[in-house]
């Protein structure tokens, strides 16, 4: 029986009189161990969504839940292959939560993966932003809302989900201040990421408090895609400013949640004191090197 795999088939019947090049064998064998996703995946979706609730955010995690989910039949899961970077992750995911449920081979796994390629790009713009670059990032935003986020991300150094979630406790008032600075405890902590407690202004905190509207994922990156913002550009620019005024670099990777994956209570307490004493600076160098200039 001839093998099929979409848009890559040899056409056998009578001879071809304007023959071109084979298509190649291995794009054939590697949809052979889709099948098996496919006639697994009821099966063990809901396994499956547990198992990524730990090894990723919900957010995403509920995300690759819902493109898995859409794939009703074979040739839907089949179309994940090319479809968009979410419905790729997805299904390398699920393979690979087949794999080490020893569902699927290790060689049908390394298939699969040739299979469901992560689309490259070597343009990838990596630069730290200056100072010149956060200044005009925020002169550009008109709206109220995207401009205060904005500053929350450029006084934390937050990761854009994090942010989010920093923001959501600011505007219920869920938070310390201390002088010309206030604070909240996050406490996220998960496989790969974390972020412990948000620092800001007192001004900016009260700020998002008295608008006391919420911010989405979505909003938050449809502000960076409209406006070309690159989140984590502004994250590095946080760091070097950081240790450019003087603060330690632990106490930095602290505040931007790369601490060690298990901190103790004691560990956090010295990491949040020395923070209070030393974000004040770098509150300081944020307000005369950008907002001056606003």
């Amino acid at each position: 029986m001839m093998k099929l795999c979409p848009a890559k088939f040899l056409w056998r019947a009578g001879r071809d009189l304007n023959p071109r090049p084979s298509a190649p064998e291995a794009p054939f064998d590697d949809c052979e161990p889709l099948k098996r996703l496919f006639l697994e995946k009821e099966r063990l979706l809901s396994k499956w969504a547990i198992w990524a609730e730990k090894q990723l955010t919900k957010r995403v995690a509920r995300a690759y839940l819902n493109a898995l989910t859409k794939a009703q039949t074979f040739n839907d899961l089949l179309q994940m292959r090319e479809g968009s970077k979410t419905q790729r992750l997805a299904l390398r995911s699920f393979a690979k939560y087949t794999y080490e449920s020893r569902i699927i081979t290790k060689e049908e796994y390394e298939a699969i993966k040739r299979c469901v390629k992560l689309k490259r790009t070597n343009n990838i713009d990596t630069r730290v932003y200056s100072d010149e670059d956060i200044t005009n990032i925020l002169r550009q935003l008109t709206n109220k809302k995207h401009h205060l986020f904005l500053r929350l991300v450029v006084e934390s150094g937050l990761r854009r989900s994090h942010a989010i979630s920093a923001w959501n406790k600011l505007r219920k008032g869920e938070y310390t201040t201390m002088g010309e600075f206030a604070y909240t405890e996050l406490n996220i902590r998960n496989k790969t990421k974390q972020a412990f407690v948000c620092f800001c202004s007192k001004e900016l905190a009260d700020a998002i408090y008295k608008m006391n509207e919420p911010v989405s994922y979505n909003i938050a990156e449809n502000v960076g895609k409209r406006q070309r913002i690159l989140y984590n550009g502004i994250r590095k620019w946080w760091y070097t400013t950081a240790l450019d005024v003087g603060m330690d670099s632990n106490v930095a990777d602290f505040l931007q949640g790369r601490a060690p994956t298990s901190i103790g209570a004691r560990h956090y307490l010295d990491a949040l004191r020395l923070a209070k004493k030393q974000y004040p600076k770098l509150l300081q160098a944020i307000k005369e090197r950008i907002y001056s200039n606003l």
